[in-house]
């Protein structure tokens, strides 16, 4: 069987630049997913750009750190600051999950229903769920989230399954020494392992994350055992997200590498220097 190959684009909705460039890159060029950030500004923006590309997997990217949750500020009083807003980073997320865990949880699950529940209404299909910053994978809100997608039979859930040594051996790029690349691999891989979920869907692109060109894909192979290979890629349009300031609250967003991904993504050889081994199906 042949390898599947799924280039999905985050942040979905987050901005008009990087709705602009995702609806792009699917229509000319390779990208095959989107993960839809339900509570952002321009999460309506998307949904609608969605329906237009049925061929285009759509799925909930959790966002439990940023701007407005869906739920009532009122019942999340951890998750939340006094004007009502999401505001706590990976750490602290897990930190409280440890710390307050019964309560951490009951808020925790009020939260993800209710960007669930928002998705669903928009009657879009929900192909997967990952977690913005990857919070999906503290384990206290990947319990949560296992059991919801069981609930609505959402197919796949992002795990951090990538042999960082492959990874290393196949690419020249040494950027993952200087920008934390291998220290956010190793936390990730470590909850991945404790929450105890396989997945036959290769992860590829952690230790180079927000930071991927064309020359992460040269002659690159797949380890044996796998369906299919998930690339997390984010690509965006600074130039359009500059001229809407007021709407930008993550600098990252305007990062020149947004344009370098979605360039990636319009370059249509780069599938071809993706293999599988052998015996990966």
């Amino acid at each position: 069987m042949t390898l599947k190959i799924i280039f999905n684009a985050d942040d979905f909705g987050i901005s008009r630049g990087v709705n602009a460039a995702i609806i792009e890159a699917h229509t000319n060029g390779i990208l095959h997913a989107a993960s839809l950030m339900i509570n952002q500004e321009f999460a309506a923006e998307a949904v609608a750009a969605a329906k237009q590309m049925q061929s285009l997997e759509i799925g909930l990217h959790l966002n439990l750190t940023n701007e407005k949750p869906a739920a009532d500020p009122a019942q999340i009083p951890l998750l939340v600051n006094s004007d009502g807003k999401l505001k706590n980073g990976f750490v602290n997320l897990l930190l409280l999950s440890l710390l307050h865990p019964k309560k951490f949880a009951a808020q925790i699950e009020t939260e993800i229903r209710a960007q669930v529940q928002k998705y669903l209404a928009t009657g879009l299909k929900m192909a997967h769920i990952d977690g913005h910053r990857h919070v999906h994978l503290i384990p206290a809100v990947f319990k949560i989230v296992r059991k919801i997608a069981q609930e609505y039979n959402v197919p796949r859930i992002r795990v951090m399954n990538e042999n960082a040594l492959n990874t290393i051996l196949q690419n020249k790029s040494k950027s993952w020494l200087f920008d934390g690349g291998l220290v956010k691999y190793f936390i990730l891989r470590a909850l991945t392992w404790w929450n105890g979920y396989k997945s036959d869907i290769y992860f590829y692109t952690i230790l180079f994350t927000c930071k991927i060109s064309r020359k992460q894909f040269r002659n690159i192979q797949i380890p044996r055992g796998y369906n299919a290979v998930e690339i997390m890629i984010h690509p965006g349009k600074p130039e359009i997200d500059r001229q809407y300031p007021e709407s930008v609250w993550d600098d990252n967003i305007l990062s020149p590498w947004r344009s370098v991904e979605l360039q990636t993504l319009l370059d249509k050889e780069v599938l071809q220097n993706i293999n599988g081994k052998d015996d990966a199906s």
